[in-house]
């Protein structure tokens, strides 16, 4: 409501007058100018400055402007708001209050929220500051709002924010609360805020060489280029490191390989994985041809060698063959070759059987049988066949334009036939082509031998007196013809009624014979493959092989038949073939790597009646009704192993390559040629479960009684195939590349062998995959931790100290624990009579191990069970020692077991009566305090805990970050308190054994010890006494230490405890003459005054002279007489004076010339002893007790020339007196003085007057 008056009260300031109608100018200024009136008030005055308006109303105006205008509130008017409205018809009230009409005026009440005469203020319930940990209130309407900071919610804000509730944590992180905000603390392998960034180990390229890097969870790893190892591939590799060499064989490392030397090992192989068959070390002698069978080997020798290795030289010389005094030398003397005439130039095995006869004169060698005089001997063949004579069994066949005989001529009679002396000949037997030829001649009376190439089958030889036929096979051979009474048929030999001689012999008239024997050697260049022996014949040779080789020159390999491939499974199936015989044997090569699978089985029209598998990688053979047959050597060591099975009618025997491993005894048992041979494996997979399971390897060369049974026939055979089943068997041997899983862990390098695998292990990792890091060799631990290794990694533990609650420590699971939880193992000693060693809870479920009157107390409440299981020890453990204590479930394996606490083993034990659940309540979501309690009245524990291992898994005092290598395993407890421990504790109390000394009391501070030295004693034992005197406390003299204590032994002057007090010698002092004392240490001297002298100032100053001038002079004391020679100064003493300026009196007392304890007084320029009464003398030198005895005249003359002495004395005393008193006192010596060696100190004299007195 605007004013109309102008001149209101006060309106007009600064003594001015406010004049009514005035318009524009209503206030006059005081003492103020016409001129200056306008400006001063207009500029100066502001109308709402005296707060004209009532009832709290707004004052609208404005500097230099008079008016002003008051807006009044509700319920009033007038110009300053001084009037209150008579009724509420206005409603004053603001905000909903409800105005009521009063003598005084309008009230108002107001509304929830509002306050002020009119509600016009909000009610700010801010002010009673309900918000709670620095959140900001807001204020409302009746009501206030909290925004709470980061980490508190509710109303109130009062309430903590569990910020992990969300899961916030990615990847398996283990989520940390904080207030206001959350950690993550990610697994190996993650980053950011929430563990949702993969670390890409790969980007800053970290594998050198050129490997391949391959990003993982928390790591990388490597693949090297072939040639490098290393977690960098830094490393060049020795590919010899892992011992791939098998079975002691030598590795040669070589450019990103190597190569076994399987010398003297008896394997061979790439790896000498595959065992050497015995014929390999070459066991045979001379040549000799080595068979290697099951159990052994066999030496097939050359002719004239024997013995079971054919060591033995056969002796053909022995029966001394040669005639007529010829000399007998052997075909096998290889040092005669090419020196003997009869022997070729070079020795050789197949020609070393027989020997040849070196005659005398006149005789002549018919081929080295005998030495007849025969001359000549001859070989034929391609003749017409006569039969006469001959009972033949078998017909002639036709080959090459050649005949021969199939078989062996058993019997040829020609006694008709000869004419002549003796029965020559009654048998004539000659062998198979397959051997060389062997005869047997009997009766040989008068008759020689004489050697023909045979190159027909049936041959004649006729002579004049009768003829006989002779009878050869299909082989080119040389055979003995016998020739009757030699010496009449001497060059007198027909064939075909045509007389050959020696002189006629040639390729038109010989008919194709021609002298001696000549043999072609077909073994020469060694036509027999894979070890096979070479039998030379005439026309050819024959070549036995080995197993599994084949073939007429052992070329050809039966091929093996793979079971079990990529893990299939797999079996072949074969009809047994009737057999006549009563044995049977069935015979393989077996090569696995696995210790189980069936090898064979015979099964009949009603069930297996025998079974050949491995068990634990050893034959067994089971039949019906019989015990079982283990053998005692493994084969599954990827070699090749020969099994022989023999059936007999009334037992089975089993063989291991060379080994005889036994036989079971059966019931007569007939093999029927309807029964299945089964190998590898029965169409039906469960029975073949309960016989060993399917067999993983290969299986090769099959043979039933030395019939092969080919899986994959070689070659057509000539008669139908034997109709066989195979299902999953493949050809060859090639074993499975196990590298392809990658199966070298921590970086190996993976070499595939036979059904197997090696890898090259890196530095400190060992185990067939590499699996097992030596990570202790490492060095993982800081340095005062012990590593321990665990299941697939490791610990680093150590004893920690806690020194009450701040240094207790919380834990929990990583969420990754799935072993049972049955025990507990920690050690600790201390002192503290009731404290929580460990605790955990989550309810119901909670443990409990504590310290309750100096008692050891084990409390759990676990499982389905709510009875709280209490164990306690009979023995306080607050006695500063270690305790080792275990707690553990009586039957881990149980869900619910009594449980049993042992401390210091078995010193004290205590078991429960009741159950309990186990520890498995820890494994995931529970805190685990170690040496405090959450939220309890008690302090932390004071004193020393080792690692404390749960079953297995350790509460480690060591955080990540302290060590340098990551702990791999998985199961883990992390700690997740910031606070880190300390570790150090020591198990041993050293105050056990008092190590404090004299006195000192013994203070265990866990990781070491301390003593608390008695007052004066110090050192780590109190062996060392406190030197007080090392400070210098005595200020004034010498120090003395003590036990605590020390004393002062002062300087003359001093006195105090510390000899800090000078001792005022001024007191009592003899100063004479006016003379001034002067305090010294431990003395005074006086300062004498003008014209005296001496220590105490008794005598006059003596004259002294001066001469010179003022630029230089010189004054001479105690009448020294001074004179100037010219250009020098100087003092002539009186006697007993001296010095530069006869400044020093001469002592002549220095040279102690008084005798017998005389005093010396010194005098001027002389000296006088004071004898003691029992002397006398100048210098004292007479003993006058030695003259008592002496006569009365010569006492008399004593008593005389004393008293002259006495009386000498006084006057010379006298006149030194009356010359001194003029200018000197008179001095009376004291007790001290005559104690010295002088009396008088006349000694110095210089001014200033004054002496020191010492």
């Amino acid at each position: 409501m605007r004013n109309d008056s102008r001149c209101l009260s006060n309106s007009c300031q600064k003594n001015s007058t406010c004049v009514a109608g005035h318009k524009d100018d209503p206030c006059l200024c005081a003492d103020a100018s016409v001129d200056s009136v306008e400006e001063l008030c207009n500029k100066t005055f502001n109308p709402c400055s005296s707060n004209p308006c009532l009832q709290n109303a707004t004052c609208l105006g404005s500097a230099g402007n008079l008016s002003f205008t008051c807006k009044c509130p509700a319920g009033y008017n007038g110009p300053t708001c001084e009037r209150a409205d008579r009724d509420c018809d206005t409603n004053p009230c603001e905000h909903g209050g409800t105005c009521q009409s009063g003598l005084a005026g309008p009230t108002c009440l107001c509304s929830a929220g509002y306050t002020g005469a009119l509600c016009e203020r909000d009610l700010d319930e801010c002010i009673s500051e309900p918000c709670r940990n620095g959140a900001l209130c807001r204020d409302g309407v009746d009501e206030y709002s909290c925004y709470c900071v980061p980490g508190y919610q509710g109303k109130h804000c009062d309430l903590e924010v569990n910020e992990c509730a969300s899961d916030p944590c990615l990847n398996g992180a283990t989520c940390l609360n904080q207030i206001g905000y959350y950690d993550c603390i990610c697994p190996l392998g993650y980053t950011g805020t929430n563990c949702e960034v993969e670390i890409d180990e790969c980007l800053s390229q970290p594998c050198l060489n050129g490997g391949t890097c391959h990003d993982s969870l928390g790591s990388f790893s490597c693949s090297c280029a072939r040639g490098f190892l290393g977690d960098l591939c830094d490393t060049d590799i020795d590919e010899c490191s892992s011992q791939p060499c098998l079975h002691g064989g030598h590795c040669t490392d070589g450019a990103n390989g190597y190569s076994c030397d399987c010398t003297g090992t008896g394997f061979m192989g790439s790896h000498c994985e595959t065992l050497t068959p015995l014929c390999w070390s070459q066991p045979c002698y001379n040549n000799a041809t080595c068979e290697d069978h099951a159990d052994n080997y066999t030496c097939h020798c050359w002719p004239g060698y024997a013995g079971s290795r054919c060591e033995e030289d056969i002796g053909e010389c022995r029966s001394s063959p040669c005639l007529s005094g010829g000399l007998c030398v052997e075909r096998s003397w290889a040092g005669h070759y090419g020196l003997e005439p009869g022997l070729p130039p070079a020795f050789r095995y197949d020609r070393a059987e027989g020997y040849i006869c070196r005659c005398p004169p006149g005789f002549a060698e018919i081929y080295s049988v005998d030495c007849l005089s025969a001359k000549r001997s001859f070989s034929f063949g391609n003749f017409p066949v006569e039969k006469d004579g001959c009972n033949q069994d078998t017909s002639l066949h036709h080959f090459n334009d050649y005949v021969y005989r199939q078989d062996t001529i058993a019997k040829c009679d020609l006694d008709h036939k000869l004419q002549g002396k003796g029965n020559v000949c009654q048998v004539l037997t000659v062998m198979k082509t397959s051997t060389n030829v062997t005869q047997t001649l009997a009766k040989m009376v008068g008759s020689v031998r004489i050697f023909l190439e045979i190159t027909l089958a049936i041959a004649h030889l006729q002579t004049k007196k009768g003829f006989f036929m002779v009878a050869g096979t299909v082989q080119k051979f040389c055979m003995a013809v016998l020739i009757i009474n030699a010496k009449t048929m001497e060059y007198d030999i027909e064939i075909d009624l045509n007389v050959i001689t020696p002189e006629n012999v040639s390729s038109v008239s010989s008919l194709n014979v021609r002298t001696g024997c000549a043999k072609k050697d077909w073994c020469v260049h060694h036509p027999c493959q894979n070890r096979g022996r070479c039998t030379n014949l005439w026309l050819s040779y024959h070549c036995d092989c080995y197993r599994p080789y084949t073939g007429p020159d052992c070329a050809t390999e039966y091929i093996p038949g793979r079971f079990g491939s990529e893990d299939s499974s797999g079996y072949a199936a074969f009809p047994v073939v009737s057999t006549q015989n009563e044995n049977f044997i069935i015979s393989m090569f077996v090569r696995t790597r696995k210790s189980s699978g069936l090898l064979l089985a015979l099964r009949n029209s009603t069930y297996l009646y025998m079974r050949v598998y491995l068990e634990g990688g050893k034959l067994t053979m089971l039949a019906p009704n019989s015990m079982k047959l283990l053998g005692k050597h493994s084969m599954d060591d990827g070699n090749f192993y020969l099994v022989t099975l023999k059936i007999e009618p009334n037992k089975m025997e089993l063989f291991q390559s060379s080994h005889y491993l036994g036989f079971i005894s059966s019931p007569a048992l007939t093999i029927q040629s309807k029964d299945i041979l089964y190998i590898g494996g029965l169409p039906d997979n469960t029975e073949t479960d309960r016989n060993g399971r399917y067999f993983k390897g290969c299986i090769q060369d099959v043979r039933v009684n030395n019939q092969p049974l080919e899986f994959f026939p070689i070659t057509t055979p000539p008669n139908p195939p034997i109709n066989r089943t195979l299902i999953n068997v493949t050809q060859g041997c090639t074993g499975d590349n196990l590298c392809k899983s990658n199966p070298c862990h921590n970086g190996g390098v993976c070499y595939s062998i036979w059904d197997d695998f090696t890898c090259t292990c890196p530095p400190n990792t060992v185990g067939k995959a590499c699996e097992e890091v030596k990570w202790c060799e490492l060095g993982p631990c800081p340095h005062e931790a012990q590593c321990q290794l665990v299941h697939q990694g490791f610990e680093c533990l150590a004893n920690a100290v806690f020194s009450g609650r701040s240094s207790a420590i919380f834990y929990r699971s990583n969420g990754k624990i799935s072993r049972d939880l049955t025990h507990i193992i920690f050690g600790f000693r201390t002192r503290d009579t009731d404290v929580i060693l460990l605790y955990a809870e989550r309810e119901p479920e909670f443990v409990i191990i504590s310290i309750h009157n100096s008692k050891l107390l084990f409390q759990l409440q676990s499982g389905n069970s709510f009875y709280r299981l209490t164990l306690a020890s009979s023995v306080p453990v607050s006695d500063g020692k270690w305790h080792q204590v275990t707690v553990s479930m009586v039957e881990p394996l149980s869900q619910s077991s009594r449980w049993h606490m042992d401390i210091d083993n078995n010193k004290d034990t205590a078991t429960s009566t009741a159950a309990a659940g186990s520890l498995n309540f820890l494994r995931e979501g529970t805190d685990i305090y170690v040496a405090d309690k959450a939220f309890d009245s008690l302090d932390g524990l004071r004193g020393c805990m080792s690692t404390i291992e749960i079953s297995g898994i350790y509460l480690s005092y060591f955080e990540n970050g302290e060590i340098p290598i990551k702990k791999p395993q998985e199961e883990q407890f992390l700690k997740i308190s910031a606070n880190p421990a300390r570790t150090g504790c020591l198990q041993v109390d050293f105050c056990s054994s008092d190590p404090c000394m004299n006195g000192g009391v013994c203070e265990d501070l866990y990781t070491s010890y301390r003593c608390v030295c008695p007052d004066g004693l110090t050192g780590t034992y109190c062996e060392v006494n406190i030197d007080e005197c090392s400070s210098n406390p005595c200020i004034h003299g010498n120090c003395s230490d003590g036990i605590a204590s020390y004393e002062c032994s002062c300087e003359p002057g001093y006195s105090g405890e510390n000899c800090e007090e000078d001792i005022d010698d001024c007191d009592g002092h003899q100063c004479m003459n006016g003379a001034t004392c002067v305090d010294e240490i431990d003395g005074y001297s006086c300062l004498c005054a003008a014209n005296f002298t001496g220590r105490f100032c008794r005598y006059r100053r003596l004259p002294y002279t001066v001469c010179g001038n003022e630029e230089r002079n010189l004054t001479c004391f105690n009448y020294g007489n001074c004179t100037d020679l010219g250009s020098e100064l100087t003092c002539m003493c009186l006697p007993g004076f001296v010095g530069e300026r006869c400044e020093k009196d001469i002592d002549e007392c220095s040279s102690d010339p008084c005798l017998n304890g005389g005093l010396c007084q010194n005098l001027l320029n002389k000296f006088h002893c004071l004898c003691d009464m029992n002397f006398a003398g100048d210098r004292c030198e007479i003993d006058l007790a030695a003259d008592l005895i002496s006569s009365v005249f010569t006492a008399v003359g004593s008593v005389t020339l004393a008293l002259l002495a006495v009386l000498s004395l006084a006057v010379v005393v006298s006149a030194v007196t009356a010359n001194k008193r003029a200018t000197q006192g008179t001095y009376s010596p004291s007790r001290q003085e005559k104690e010295g060696s002088r009396v008088e100190m006349w000694d110095m004299v210089q001014p200033p007057p004054m002496e020191r007195l010492i």
